[in-house]
């Protein structure tokens, strides 16, 4: 008969017998896992969560220049990368080196690259849904990671408006180097290139500084340099450069004067050009005035940066788990090996017989006083009671 089998009451009564081992194990593992959470480094979370409006990508006065954004992921697309723009290299040393997260030491390029890595993965930053972004940062002291989420949220928040301003402003001072280009245009045409050279403008200059250039070389061919002509046109010259010295270190780009006049120079061109740029020149400062009493406005703050209270990093709940599992299976192996290493009943008897230098014949059951024990099969029987004198001498027993 085979004895494989595997029965639920011989589990539970396994169990029954090792159960105060079984507790102790779980419990030991339990307070283990928790008392390390005291030993590991904490990690404190401070975040904050910003929405940016519909309205900040639609402007009406620069939308025949620059097209707005209307569909929502392409703005949860464009909040995302200025969001990455504004948590830049710089922004992240100035972080490491003001609250002393960067080493003092003199550092290899790989080991300052290794820190500067260390702390750009300090942020998470992700989208909430719709226009609304959070960004968190993580760090061993509650009160920097409080005051970093704090100066995040300022750089963010600036970022979007400076970008904002920014744009506004170059399309300003664009229609003004265009404005100024038809002014000069109609002052050369109308009243003359001295007139014009009273302006001071800086296309109209460069153009006459061009056009001198040009007389000096053409009259070089038949007069020496001290002809009066000559001299003059060098006298000329001389007093548009300085004046042109004053916009040294400008950025003027394309001469906007040349691309005006390239368009046509009549009078009444010219004059609507300028009308239609003036109406624009006064709509982009009014813009202006606009965006900068409206900052807050655009971006909406629903959750600013609060002192983080607990840690989110060791967590003693998920600890006690693993801990109760691992419990759990360190008492399974020790039942395990109690009972494989245990010694049953004929293993004891052999034990004793090596002992007593003797040999085990073999295990008889366990008889009762109930009654007797007979046998279908046979008709001999054995009695309990004593068997008599008078029937050893006899004959046989029955």
């Amino acid at each position: 008969m085979s004895t494989d089998k595997v029965y639920v009451k011989e589990l539970v009564s396994l169990i029954l017998r090792y159960k105060f081992s079984i507790f102790a194990i779980v419990i030991i593992c339990v307070a283990l896992s928790i008392q390390m959470t005291m030993f590991m480094e904490k990690k404190f979370q401070a975040s904050f969560e910003i929405n940016i409006y519909s309205k900040y990508f639609k402007n009406p006065l620069i939308s025949e220049i620059i097209p707005g954004v209307y569909n929502i992921p392409e703005m949860r697309f464009t909040i995302d990368s200025m969001v990455k723009e504004a948590i830049n290299d710089d922004f992240i040393d100035s972080i490491g080196r003001e609250f002393s997260i960067y080493s003092d030491q003199e550092l290899s390029e790989k080991e300052f690259a290794a820190q500067r890595q260390y702390l750009r993965d300090r942020f998470i930053s992700y989208s909430t849904g719709g226009q609304s972004y959070k960004i968190t940062f993580t760090y061993s002291d509650p009160l920097v990671a409080k005051k970093v989420a704090q100066k995040t949220l300022e750089v963010v928040k600036d970022h979007f408006i400076n970008s904002r301003i920014e744009t506004i402003e170059l399309v300003k001072k664009i229609m003004i180097r265009r404005l100024n280009a038809f002014n000069a245009s109609q002052k050369i045409t109308g009243k003359g290139a001295d007139t014009a050279l009273a302006s001071k403008s800086y296309d109209v200059l460069q153009a006459e500084l061009t056009k001198i250039n040009a007389d000096i070389a053409a009259l070089s061919k038949h007069f020496n340099v001290g002809h009066p002509k000559i001299a003059k046109l060098l006298t000329r010259k001389k007093t548009i450069t300085r004046w042109l010295e004053e916009f040294e270190g400008a950025d003027h780009g394309e001469s906007s004067y040349d691309s005006t006049m390239a368009l046509g120079n009549t009078k009444v061109v010219s004059e609507a050009l300028t009308s239609s740029f003036f109406t624009k020149y006064h709509d982009f400062n009014i813009a202006l005035d606009i965006e900068k009493k409206s900052l807050e406005s655009y971006i909406g703050i629903l959750q600013r940066p609060q002192l983080p209270t607990y840690p989110t990093w060791p967590k003693k709940k998920l600890f006690a788990s693993i801990g109760l599992i691992l419990g759990f299976v360190l008492a399974f192996i020790y039942v395990y090996l109690r009972e494989v290493f245990s010694l049953n009943n004929y293993e004891h008897l052999e034990k004793e017989a090596r002992e007593l230098n003797t040999v085990v014949l073999g295990h008889l059951p366990e008889v009762t006083n109930k009654g007797l024990v007979t046998s279908k099969k046979s008709s001999t029987h054995f009695s309990n009671k004593p068997i008599q004198r008078s029937q050893l001498l006899d004959g046989p027993m029955h």
